[in-house]
């Protein structure tokens, strides 16, 4: 049997026929258009499906399995199970919802997420120690303002690709040792605003490349005197308002790339404790936030920073391997090439060259009444550690950094625009109503010509 031809002249339906199958070749070429959750809006390029601020109590369903970019921020979603989210997922959004189990398993299959944001789930009190297995290229991970209380030992192991990891603001009351062992890559960790009370010698093993830490705003009251060993890369530590009396010489002799230091709102005693602490600032110049002492009585107020060498005649002398001012002589600055770091001028003091400014961090806002107590922070953005991230990105930051959304390719959903080229809610609709018009008139036609 001889095949139909795509363009027939003859009489009757040829001209219809040919004219029908014109149309399909043409729709043939049109892009398949995947479906998109009810009352979400969907991007093709890139594959992206926002469907923040929606009061959804789950996740809904229709989520298209190549989609890399998911908002689900600002929802009532309060359980993540396995299989809702698709293998080619890059970027997950879901903070600001109720979110109070994650079944083990639910991110397993996430091979390609780069960015988890589950900051701001008010009702998540515990995480299992698998949780964030296989995420082999998780590169930033939210926690902040959750209800964690601990972390499971191995939680972080495997993720080596981390880079941002942000805790603050929740319950925490201590962090174990080697928690972090398997993330070398971390450059920032926010710990801020919690409970933890002691910092021990291995809690922050394996972070050779960390650049901030943020400690401020928590109840410590005992720093080991190697708790910093690993961190010779930290320009940026805050530990203001904390409960500390006394910190070592020694332990910040093991930050030699150190250029920003908050020491602020602490009981500083001024006694002999002091000397090592008094040394190490006397030998490295740092912008810092003043030292105010508490104790003893006779030097309460005054900054431990310009105390006079006389003010510890008294104490014991250094002790062996110190140095003349009672300072461990175990390092000296060094030059950090490339893209910010310490610089050596003048025989060891460091002048800042941090180029880093992801997240600007400037002075620690605690009360508008009390004045800033440092003028050295001046060099710092005042934009600090309460920028718009620490209220949950938005959905523009991200398009922001990629294109506005007029930049985007084909939109589908309630939320697209009525004009503009990038529209085709309307067309897509229109496009499946023709394409079932033009079949069924070819059914018909085959069924006149029997």
């Amino acid at each position: 049997m001889a095949a139909t031809p795509i363009f027939v002249m003859s009489r009757g339906a040829g001209p219809v026929r040919a004219t029908v199958h014109i149309l399909l070749v043409l729709l043939a070429c049109h892009p398949v258009l995947p479906t998109c959750p009810s009352l979400c809006t969907c991007y093709f390029s890139p594959p992206t499906v926002s469907c923040q601020s929606h009061n959804f109590s789950k996740v809904p369903l229709g989520i298209p399995p190549n989609a890399q970019r998911i908002f689900l921020q600002n929802n009532l979603i309060t359980d993540l199970r396995v299989g809702i989210f698709g293998p080619h997922t890059v970027k997950l959004w879901l903070y600001s919802n109720n979110v109070t189990n994650i079944q083990t398993g639910a991110f397993w299959d996430l091979r390609s997420l780069q960015e988890l944001d589950l900051g701001d789930n008010r009702h998540l009190k515990a995480l299992d120690a698998d949780t964030f297995r296989g995420l082999s290229r998780l590169q930033s991970l939210n926690l902040y303002r959750c209800q964690l209380t601990s972390l499971p030992s191995l939680i972080f192991r495997r993720l080596y690709s981390l880079q941002y990891l942000y805790l603050q603001d929740n319950l925490l009351l201590y962090l174990q040792d080697d928690l972090f062992i398997d993330n070398s890559n971390l450059t920032h960790l926010f710990l801020h605003g919690n409970r933890l009370r002691v910092l021990s010698e291995n809690v922050f093993r394996g972070l050779m490349n960390l650049d901030r830490l943020l400690l401020h705003m928590n109840r410590l009251h005992v720093i080991h005197r190697w708790a910093f060993h690993d961190l010779y890369k930290v320009t940026i530590l805050y530990l203001f308002n904390n409960s500390l009396t006394n910190l070592s010489g020694d332990t910040m002799g093991d930050l030699p790339s150190l250029e920003f230091l908050r020491l602020n709102g602490n009981p500083w005693a001024c006694d002999c404790r002091a000397r090592s602490l008094w040394a190490w600032y006397r030998q490295f110049r740092i912008s810092s936030s003043d030292v105010l002492c508490v104790s003893p009585p006779e030097r309460r107020g005054m900054d431990l920073r310009f105390l006079a060498e006389e003010d510890f005649v008294s104490c014991p002398g250094t002790t062996t391997g110190q140095g003349k001012n009672g300072v461990k002589a175990k390092w000296k600055p060094k030059i950090i090439n490339g893209n910010g770091g310490a610089q050596t001028v003048n025989g060891g003091a460091r002048v800042n060259g941090s180029s880093n400014n992801l997240y600007g961090l400037g002075d620690g806002r605690i009360d508008s009444s009390v004045p800033n107590p440092s003028t050295l922070y001046k060099d710092l953005p005042s934009n600090d550690i309460y920028s718009p991230k620490y209220d949950g990105p938005t959905e523009e930051d991200y398009w922001g950094g990629y294109g506005s959304e007029g930049d985007l390719q084909n939109c589908i959903g309630l939320d697209c625009p009525i004009d503009g080229s990038s529209s085709l809610s309307q067309e897509s609709s229109w496009t499946l109503h023709l394409m079932i018009s033009l079949h069924l008139c070819l059914l018909l036609l085959n069924r006149r010509e029997l």
